[in-house]
């Protein structure tokens, strides 16, 4: 009985060598950084040393979906019929972010205009309120949808249109703030609860502001690369040669506007003064439609082409993936900052904007991810939209 348990205690003392050289001495993370320095030996968060907040997963976001970041093809090798740059490709990488699952709808853009309202920030709000008369453009009859189409309660769930490049940034600023007062609000809350002071003050402000600006987040629209990314939603395991030869022309892997039941799977125009083909085909109430009224991509999000168009971040540059690199890929314009480089070179028109994706009033060739066209960043359309992102720093 002697030896056997000897050899019991030798197996149970070797494990416990392993576990605690593997575990017990875990290297420091951004969420346990340790409460001394590695390099200095001083501990941190003294009154003369650096104060050092541990990282924490980022709150979710209303609305919004995770895209893992990844490598793609962007562009595409089709006709470019417009000559806006659409017809070349460049394979680059794009990180981590978030994105709206919908357009932005009727109702997300009517509680910001109340909020500037009832704010009295009475300028904003006059140049928030979105071109009506852009519907005028789009089509005859119109009467009803020029007066009610933002605020009719049936029109809820349907994209926002007649807004700017520049009004959609304003909302995407707006969001930030809504997002990161509703953050102080809760976690002034949670410090109640453990008896500190539930208002800001003078003396806490200072550790409120540090702990929700750990985990804030900042909406912007998406790059051009964003948008395109998420529309292919490049879902799995595929080899670069893979994907090199085999392009996701559409947001879903038919090489048809129609799935396999024979139905279109966007809201876009059929053929010459056919918008929403036989009657019984659809229930649209306006040329627009219900965001949610067609299938998402394999990513889970809703109308990346058909219904609206989308405003992108990006200044319109006609050799834009000539001039950009090949990470995370964007053609700044004075309102993003210019980041420097080879990619500023190039001479171009700030205030022409970029804008992605297929309307209810574009043909089929506008279903393609890789079409791109510009508009003046002040001008607005009864077929474009928008819809927001969020840069992801780490799960």
């Amino acid at each position: 009985m002697i030896f056997p348990i000897s050899r019991l205690g030798y197996f149970f003392t070797l494990f416990g060598l392993v576990w605690i050289t593997a575990y017990a001495k875990k290297h420091p993370t951004s969420a346990r950084p340790g409460k001394v320095s590695l390099t200095t030996g001083r501990a941190f968060n003294q009154s003369d040393t650096l104060s050092v907040v541990p990282s924490k997963q980022a709150p979710p976001i209303p609305g919004m979906v995770y895209i893992e970041g990844g490598y793609m093809v962007m562009g595409n090798l089709v006709e470019d019929k417009l000559g806006t740059g659409g017809c070349a490709t460049k394979p680059v990488t794009v990180t981590s972010f978030y994105i709206d699952k919908a357009p932005i709808t009727n109702l997300d853009y009517r509680e910001y205009l109340y909020d500037l309202q009832k704010s009295g920030l009475v300028e904003a709000y006059k140049a928030a309120i979105p071109n009506h008369q852009a519907l005028l453009e789009g089509f005859s009859y119109n009467d009803p949808y020029l007066e009610s189409y933002l605020d009719a309660p049936q029109f809820m769930y349907y994209p926002v249109v007649g807004v700017s490049w520049e009004q959609a940034m304003q909302y995407c600023k707006w969001r930030t703030k809504k997002f990161q007062e509703l953050e102080i609000e809760k976690y002034s809350a949670k410090r109640a609860v453990e008896g500190h002071e539930a208002e800001p003050t003078s003396l806490n402000y200072q550790d409120i502001h540090s702990e929700v600006a750990n985990t804030s987040v900042t909406f912007t629209l998406p790059s051009e690369a964003q948008w395109e990314y998420a529309a292919r939603a490049i879902v799995g395991v595929a080899s670069i040669d893979y994907l090199q030869r085999h392009q996701r022309v559409y947001p879903w892997d038919s090489p048809s506007p129609r799935g396999k039941n024979g139905r279109f799977l966007a809201n876009f125009k059929r053929g010459k003064g056919n918008y929403k083909g036989m009657a019984g085909e659809s229930d649209h109430a306006a040329p627009t439609s219900y965001v949610y009224a067609y299938p998402p991509n394999d990513l889970g999000i809703y109308d990346m082409v058909g219904n609206v168009c989308c405003w992108v971040s990006d200044t319109y540059d006609p050799l834009a993936l000539q001039n950009s690199g090949d990470l995370n890929p964007v053609v700044r314009g004075a309102a993003l900052g210019h980041s420097g480089g080879h990619q500023d070179k190039a001479p171009r028109n700030e205030n022409n904007k970029v804008y992605k994706g297929c309307s209810w009033a574009d043909s089929a060739y506008f279903l393609q991810i890789g079409t791109r066209r510009y508009l003046h960043k002040d001008s607005a359309t009864a077929t474009i939209g928008f819809r927001c992102v969020v840069s992801s720093l780490g799960r």
